[in-house]
């Protein structure tokens, strides 16, 4: 274990202590955020270093799945009147909760960070820069064509059948492949096309009022451009993940308000003055974004421990386990077109409720995420043991590609476009493993029909 790794053990054995002794919280509960501290040191410590795209599910998962309920056991329980109005406190005990959800998060963790191959990819930053240049070199008119695909797909996506809608939306995701093609030539406008891309996301984001695509493609982003910046010191990154983190924060602050304005006014589509009107409130006045009544919205969409917790409370004493039923159906389906089988379950989670809670709810987009299922599936025990291997799955993927990029380092460029659904943990595992098979098996036959189309491999 390196040096560094032991101080950031250290600094959350420190946190451990503190919130346990001096914070009045259970061991479980310290445990919990200790780990957030060491996984957030860790990514920051390898980001630029290692492509960490799964510590973002870690960091994730770690937040919404541990840290978050903490919050919902000590503050808004079944005594505050929020909570109980719109009954989402957490419906079992914190040993009952963190007894599974801890020793699963940790599991999980363990998949995804052992070391199949070696991923340290720029031990010479120099050399790994002059190897993507001369790789990439005249390369950025795919960069372009890729894009241009990109933006037509973006126009058919309204017009075709509702069955070609995920082939057309995995055309329209191009553009995140193609700006890296761009953006690791010697193009001398590489810089401003990155910014433009992410300029047109974020306009789409404020139009729409959903950010989430937005937050994980600029930090899918950033984890690739990092490999090739200079090396950038640990205070400076620790610098920008707090800059990025309030960022978040007061978005899913405002969130809420300006989804009830734009999505319930007579007008076609989003009011870019009103979102800035509402951000520039909070950051004026951030005293009003931490009361614990205006805390409540935002803290209820980043808890998905509350969906984990009711799971667990329903299953198995009201629905029996599934024993397997909903992850092996969900891998078949990975692998099977709609075309084929036209029957097969929707991504979205609402089968998975409506399975284990004998419902579903009509206007949220609501899911037991990957540990919930697991749980669902197999238990306690054996849900522990089934987050080992999930993890596992995206490490095996993601170290393959790792190790294939040494001799095409072209397949980095395909990263944010592969793992984009996989790190979300507020999904089912139908979302996460298909959308990654999907994806793998479009990369593969785009590359051939483009070889074809334009004699040039991608």
């Amino acid at each position: 274990m390196s040096s560094k790794r032991v101080v950031f053990l250290v600094i959350a054995f420190i946190a451990l202590i503190f919130f346990n002794y001096l914070g009045g919280l259970g061991m479980y509960e310290s445990v919990s955020i200790g780990l957030l501290v060491f996984c957030l040191f860790d990514f920051l410590d390898n980001l630029g270093s290692k492509i960490v795209v799964l510590d973002i599910a870690i960091i994730l998962a770690v937040f919404t799945w541990l840290v978050m309920p903490v919050i919902f056991y000590q503050y808004y329980t079944r005594e505050d009147h929020l909570a109980r109005i719109f009954r989402l406190y957490m419906p079992i005990s914190a040993d009952d909760y963190f007894s599974f959800a801890l020793p699963g998060t940790v599991t999980m963790i363990i998949g995804m960070k052992l070391s199949l191959a070696k991923l340290q990819i720029n031990t010479d930053r120099r050399g790994y820069r002059q190897k993507l240049e001369n790789y990439f070199k005249g390369k950025d008119n795919i960069g372009f064509i890729l894009i241009g695909i990109s933006l037509v797909s973006g126009v058919l996506y309204h017009v075709v059948p509702s069955s070609l809608n995920r082939p057309v939306n995995l055309l329209e995701h191009l553009s995140y492949v193609g700006v890296f093609y761009i953006f690791f030539s010697q193009n001398k406008n590489k810089n401003k096309i990155l910014l433009g891309v992410l300029g047109v996301l974020t306009l789409n984001s404020v139009s729409t009022g959903l950010f989430g695509e937005l937050v994980f493609l600029v930090a899918l982003f950033y984890i690739l451009v990092a490999i090739y910046l200079k090396k950038i010191s640990f205070p400076v990154k620790l610098t920008i993940c707090f800059v990025g983190l309030m960022t978040i924060f007061v978005i899913q602050n405002v969130k809420k308000g300006y989804r009830e304005k734009i999505w319930h006014s007579s007008g076609n589509g989003g009011d870019a003055s009103y979102f800035g009107q509402l951000i520039s409130e909070s950051v004026l006045h951030p005293s009003t974004m931490l009361q614990k009544d205006k805390l409540f919205s935002t803290a209820v969409r980043m808890n998905q421990g509350w969906l984990i917790a009711e799971t667990m409370a329903r299953v198995p004493s009201k629905f029996d386990y599934a024993y397997g039923e909903t992850i092996g159906t969900s891998v078949l389906a990975a692998f099977i077109p709609r075309f084929i089988w036209p029957d097969k379950p929707e991504a979205g989670g609402r089968a998975n409720l409506l399975r284990f809670w004998g419902f579903y709810l009509v206007g949220f987009s609501e899911n037991i995420g990957p540990i919930g299922e697991a749980y669902a599936n197999f238990g306690r025990f054996g849900g522990i043991v089934f987050m080992f291997f999930y993890g596992l799955f995206f490490n095996g993927i993601l170290t393959y590609l790792l190790k294939r990029s040494e001799i095409q380092p072209s397949i980095l460029c395909w990263i944010p476009f592969l793992f984009f659904y996989a790190v979300v943990v507020e999904t089912d595992i139908l979302t996460t493993v298909g959308s990654i098979v999907t994806s793998l098996m479009f990369m593969i036959i785009f590359s051939r029909l483009f070889k074809y189309a334009f004699n040039i491999k991608l």
